[in-house]
């Protein structure tokens, strides 16, 4: 399977827009909601980040969204129940046949450290890039894994300004390593005419 930046845009074209149009809402929702009760969003941005995402979830239920518990280090640090589901800064989680798409806000186009066993397994993967022979395939031969992806978000007033495809391919420590990192508002939503 190809997992160059192009590659990957075609292939989840219909998704990552899906996800686009669902956070923006999400950021609408959110403004009005503050407006609604004369709240600042910046006295507490968990609450922002969090009407966002619920709305998102919501609009990405047929697409199979589900909460991104494995990224949130509370969850693992208060065990495996389902009383922290939902925190503000878990994210939303899409899975496509080929690929596994994480969903998060980043201010700074940073994915998160990898501070649990979750997200280090999650960055775990292989450079598109490296160069394979390919000998045929073996009927006995296991399926390839799905593509590890994260789309990062940030959003000033109830505009989205940051829409960012990133494959992250291993880490050193608590440090990321990115294979490739692709602006979406630039190449999929505005593109240049």
């Amino acid at each position: 399977m190809e997992h160059s930046p192009a590659a990957v845009v075609d292939r989840l074209r219909p998704l990552l827009l899906a996800v686009h149009q669902a956070l923006s809402a999400g950021v609408a929702v959110s403004a009005a909601v503050h407006a609604e009760h004369g709240w600042n969003p910046t006295a507490d941005r968990h609450l922002d980040h969090q009407l966002v995402r619920r709305e998102a979830m919501e609009r990405l239920r047929p697409w199979g969204a589900s909460p991104d518990e494995l990224s949130d280090p509370l969850l693992e640090l208060g065990g495996t129940g389902t009383d922290n589901l939902g925190l503000p800064m878990s994210g939303l989680i899409l899975r496509t046949p080929t690929d596994v798409l994480r969903v998060w806000r980043s201010d700074d186009g940073e994915i998160p450290a990898a501070a649990t066993d979750g997200l280090r397994a999650f960055y775990r993967q292989r450079p598109s890039r490296q160069l394979q022979l390919d000998l045929g395939e073996r009927p006995d031969a296991p399926r390839p894994h799905a593509g590890h992806l994260a789309l990062l978000w940030a959003d000033a007033g109830t505009v989205l300004t940051r829409f960012d495809l990133v494959r992250p391919c291993g880490h050193l420590g608590r440090r990321a390593h990115v294979d490739w990192h692709v602006d979406l508002l630039g190449r999929l939503i505005h593109p240049a005419a």
